[in-house]
């Protein structure tokens, strides 16, 4: 293993240079790419046999060099540890001429862990360039363009050099396996019509296209998933605001009111709740749920759609707490004082803080879970349009 990666950091190196380069120290490719970017394209190896057998004589090309000529870039984010990259790098492979027909560059940006993986990740994108491995760029990506999650295609216009970051077309992932020909490129429409407008009754009452009133979310909102179901972002925001409210009377009623009554009342609405919008959505049997629709209706004009299925796991875990809680009261004349209080004001305090992300900062605890826990470890489809 050592002797490969001294080989493999002495490999001979071909870089292209472009007398007239006329790029900017400011580019904002440079920052994001570096100087240079690796040419991947299938080649012999050294010793004249199959690339997968040998060590590959490395050649790199100048940024301005490798997009001059381009008027968009697609970046695709894998690594060799996931196994949903793998199952998507033929997809990205097989797609690079009709990319290139369309003026567009493809790069693999590599979020592997070590420079054995990155190689290994290389050889599976053969045909498409690749950016030089750099984990401390790679992150930076990743915040600049918000990704909690891989693999992803990025979509970028290839101008405005001099500005401080890119504008980003697209994240393209799921839209390339809809239109592998790329016949509706560069699909930024397409990410547009994904909010279409619906009457008010449209998202009160889930009929008609959008599916049957008892169902979890709405169908046919998003032309990239019609059959998927979809929720109104806001109304599930301004819920969660009114549970926020709902866990600050629970965690005064801990410390100073102590009424059991008011304990017996407040379990009974949040696991109402909780129970009726896991399993017909936010209408028409969910309380707050009706309210924090009708809210949303009345300050947004247009809904903003995010799959259900993440949203209802993000409920169960409330559910969990707010039935935890209930039990621990229920058992307290057989617990210490001391601990009773602990044990409420941590629930209290765990489900204050859950809900005051999701309102107040969009960050759903729940959707980051099912991201991270089940998409990784139990096979779980991955929520690529979750906002985490």
């Amino acid at each position: 293993l050592d002797n490969y990666i001294y080989q493999l950091h002495n490999l001979k190196m071909t870089t292209k240079i472009n007398p007239n380069d006329t790029t900017k120290p400011n580019d904002w490719r440079l920052k994001l790419f570096g100087d240079e970017l690796r040419l991947n394209t299938k080649t012999k190896t050294k010793s004249g046999g199959d690339v997968e057998k040998g060590l590959q004589e490395l050649s790199y090309a100048s940024i301005p060099d490798a997009f001059d000529g381009y008027e968009y870039l697609a970046l695709f984010f894998g690594a060799n540890y996931c196994p949903f990259c793998k199952d998507f790098a033929p997809t990205v492979v097989a797609a690079a001429p009709s990319f290139a027909a369309k003026k567009t560059k493809v790069i693999f940006v590599s979020n592997d862990r070590d420079a054995l993986n990155y190689e290994e990740s290389c050889k599976k994108v053969q045909g498409i360039d690749v950016m030089a491995y750099d984990l401390s760029k790679t992150a930076e990506m990743r915040d600049l363009f918000g990704l909690k999650t891989i693999p992803a295609l990025i979509i970028l216009q290839n101008k405005d050099f001099e500005k401080d970051e890119p504008f980003v077309v697209s994240n393209a992932r799921e839209i390339l396996e809809l239109d592998p020909n790329l016949k509706r490129f560069p699909w930024g429409s397409i990410e547009k019509r994904q909010a279409a407008p619906l009457t008010a009754w449209d998202r009160l009452f889930i009929h008609g296209i959008h599916g049957k009133w008892w169902q979890l979310g709405h169908k046919n909102v998003s032309p990239l998933h019609p059959g998927d179901m979809y929720m109104d972002e806001h109304a599930v925001r301004i819920r969660a605001g009114l549970l926020n409210v709902i866990t600050w009377v629970a965690i005064m009623n801990v410390f100073y009111m102590r009424n059991l009554l008011l304990v017996n009342v407040i379990f009974g609405i949040v696991s109402w709740e909780f129970v009726t919008s896991m399993l017909f959505g936010l209408t028409p049997f969910a309380p707050l749920g009706i309210i924090a629709t009708l809210v949303a209706v009345l300050l947004q004009p247009s809904a903003l759609w995010k799959p259900a299925n993440p949203k209802r796991f993000a409920w169960g875990i409330g559910l969990m707490l707010a039935l935890s809680c209930f039990i621990i009261v229920q058992l307290k004349d057989e617990i210490d004082e001391k601990d009773f209080k602990a044990a409420v004001a941590a629930i209290a305090l765990t489900c204050n803080l859950f809900t005051w992300l999701e309102s107040s900062a969009g960050f759903c605890v729940g959707c980051f879970v099912y991201n991270n826990v089940l998409v990784k470890y139990l096979g779980k489809k991955e929520c690529a349009e979750c906002k985490l």
